[in-house]
């Protein structure tokens, strides 16, 4: 398969496409994870507080002892917070051109390997496109692992530049850097090593394998392995600031369901035979995309049936390919090598996860399947004349013009059938309503989409809203967020009791033992406190908001309710300061600030009271009640002056 493009041109036209592909996320909000992690999340709100980053779990601003930490990533969003803000657009921006400068990586990369421009060349261009993608970039935090991958790509290349550079140290250590500033972004990048010492194996596979004997070829492997202890080195201050924050090497019960919690290594290897038939459908297909995988939505079962025999015959056959091309084609070898050394992290096997599959964690794993894809459609093209023969001399007739022509039509419908498909993916991830009545109508069993959904529609359709939760409760009794939501709409309309109900129905099922913070717990004794204060049984209320406080002490969900009850029981003073944290933790949030300045002013301190209702004037310059009470401090300022 020839090219009239140069490398450089090829590269630009790459990027190009990837721009075009993606382009229609400029216009998406936040959605999903990115609510929490981005939207409503104080920790990101000062540039200033970024060495402190470090020291916190990507979810600590929700729940203690999560297992992920990710500071790197956080500390692109505060960069970008201290630059625009909640412009959305801003934060896609960035996506595109880092899933830009993965594509142009994996090409430079393999082409640094003696790959053709044709394999290099098409495998980025699956890359770029592929629709398994739409959620690592078109959703914020999917971020992670593109900034993971771009981190562990630089890795790569300071690795191959160490290899022409004497002394080689120095760039070793750059790409020991690079390594460090990779996991920082996303845990799974830990296994990238791995990777690149099967690539530098098989790079020099003839002078050490191939012609030497069982001496040499052990003498190179200790070689090649020992050169490898800066990545080891690198991994000893990040272990050290993964302890720092209080986070584990597993996932805990605070991030939600760990769907293979309790069952043993081996049980996960039965299990995930099966489960891991999605990655292969994924990465082939592309079709139907979810949010959310769990046991839900994707068979969770022990026993042996066909799809573990598929499954168990899937792989091997991998390896088994793997094994008999090291030789003659080890670019095969190595994209099986790498699907399975990235997939490892992720595949629930050694750690189970909050989740049995993600889409955004096949950004990395899918480079195998762009890789194979390239080489096997550049194999197909080169062996045509050859096959012409062939076929000719067992008396059929097809010209390798017709083959070649064939096959450059089934490779253009496929790349442009992934290309649309992954830009009207993009629009499902414009808002937590799109994209939840899509994953209604591909999981209407799941109440996911239904509390999403209702969350959505619920400020302007509460009743509508409710609906939904209860459609959520219906198909999942034990679904605590919309039994949560559910309680929020009785209070706001008025009837505590039910909400006292049902909230103290859900208190009967808190865990023991739970990991501090907890924003989901927090919320529920914030709003059983405001139920009971309403109620008049003051006392409780304020242990329940007591509480509320202890668990959740920087969730704004939590500390509003907390706050609300405080203020139904009559402690005014417990509320403000309440009402000023909420403040400094979102400083551009106006309700909480306006909300301030109202109890500021019934408690007589009206200079305070015009201080915080003129900010929130600012931020809600429509709103003519913030108006009002921002016009009455300052009469009372100046009656009192």
């Amino acid at each position: 398969m020839t090219s009239s493009f140069s490398p450089r041109q090829t590269v630009f036209a790459l990027v190009l496409l990837t721009g075009l592909v993606y382009a229609n996320t400029l216009a998406n909000g936040f959605a999903f994870d990115d609510i929490s992690i981005v939207q409503t999340n104080p920790y990101i709100t000062d540039w200033r507080r970024i060495p402190w980053l470090f020291t916190k779990g990507y979810w600590s601003h929700q729940t203690g002892g999560g297992g992920n930490y990710r500071p790197l990533s956080i500390v692109t969003f505060t960069l970008e917070y201290s630059l625009w803000g909640l412009w959305a657009a801003g934060y896609h921006l960035t996506n595109v051109l880092l899933h830009a400068a993965n594509v142009a990586l994996l090409f430079h990369l393999l082409r640094r390997y003696r790959a053709s421009l044709g394999v290099a060349g098409l495998a980025a261009l699956t890359f770029a496109v592929h629709p398994v993608h739409a959620e690592a970039v078109a959703n914020i935090v999917g971020r992670s692992e593109l900034l993971g991958m771009t981190c562990g790509g630089l890795m790569w290349w300071a690795w191959l530049k160490s290899r022409q550079t004497r002394p080689a140290l120095g760039w070793r250590m750059v790409a020991a850097v690079a390594y460090l500033a990779a996991v920082l972004s996303k845990e799974n990048m830990i296994v990238l090593p791995a990777a690149l010492w099967l690539a530098e194996g098989l790079r020099a596979r003839r002078r050490s394998f191939i012609h030497g004997d069982m001496t040499q070829r052990w003498r190179y492997l200790r070689q090649q392995t020992i050169s490898f202890w800066v990545f080891a080195a690198a991994l000893i201050p990040y272990f050290g600031l993964r302890m720092l924050a209080g986070e584990g090497l597993r996932q805990t019960s605070g991030v939600g369901v760990i769907p293979l919690a309790g069952y043993s290594l081996g049980q996960r290897a039965v299990i995930m035979l099966e489960t891991g038939l999605t990655w292969y459908r994924l990465l082939l297909i592309g079709h139907p995309l979810r949010p959310w995988y769990d046991h839900l939505n994707v068979p969770v079962t022990l026993g042996w049936n066909g799809a573990k025999l598929l499954g168990l015959a899937l792989n091997g056959g991998l390896v088994t390919a793997a094994w008999f091309c090291w030789r003659s084609a080890p670019l095969v070898t190595f994209a099986v090598g790498f699907w399975f050394i990235t997939l490892s992290v992720v595949s629930n096997i050694p750690i189970p996860l909050g989740a049995l599959i993600g889409e955004r964690w096949l950004y990395l794993p899918s480079v195998s399947y762009a890789i194979a894809l390239g080489y096997g459609t550049w194999l197909a093209w080169e062996r045509a004349p050859q096959l012409e023969v062939t076929l000719a001399g067992i008396g059929w007739r097809l010209r390798s013009t017709v083959m070649q022509l064939g096959l450059s039509l089934c490779l253009v419908s496929l790349v442009v059938g992934y290309a649309s498909h992954t830009t009207a993916r993009n629009l499902d991830w414009r808002d937590n309503y799109a994209l939840f009545s899509r994953f209604i109508e591909t999981d209407p069993q799941h109440p996911l989409g239904y509390v999403n959904v209702g969350d959505a529609i619920a400020p302007y359709r509460p009743e509508q809203a409710r609906v939904f939760y209860e459609q959520a409760v219906q198909v999942e009794p034990r679904s605590v967020a919309a039994r949560i939501r559910l309680a929020i709409l009785d209070i706001d309309a008025g009837a505590f009791a039910a909400a006292k109900a049902g909230l103290a129905y859900m208190l009967t099922k808190e865990p023991p033992h739970l990991p501090l913070p907890s924003n989901e717990w927090g919320m529920i004794h914030g709003l059983y406190a405001r139920a009971l204060a309403e109620l008049g049984d003051v006392e409780h209320a304020v242990a329940e908001a007591e509480t509320a406080i202890r668990y959740a002490p920087q969730a704004p969900q939590s500390l509003l309710s907390a706050g609300e009850a405080l203020v139904a029981a009559g402690r005014r003073a417990a509320a403000i300061e309440i009402y000023r944290r909420l403040t400094g933790l979102l400083p551009q949030a106006a309700g909480p600030r306006a909300r301030l300045g109202v109890l500021l002013l019934e408690a007589g301190d009206a200079a305070a009271a015009e201080r915080e209702l003129t900010v929130a004037a600012r931020l809600l310059p429509d709103s003519p009640l913030v108006r009002e009470w921002l016009e009455q401090a300052r009469r009372q300022r100046s009656a009192g002056q």
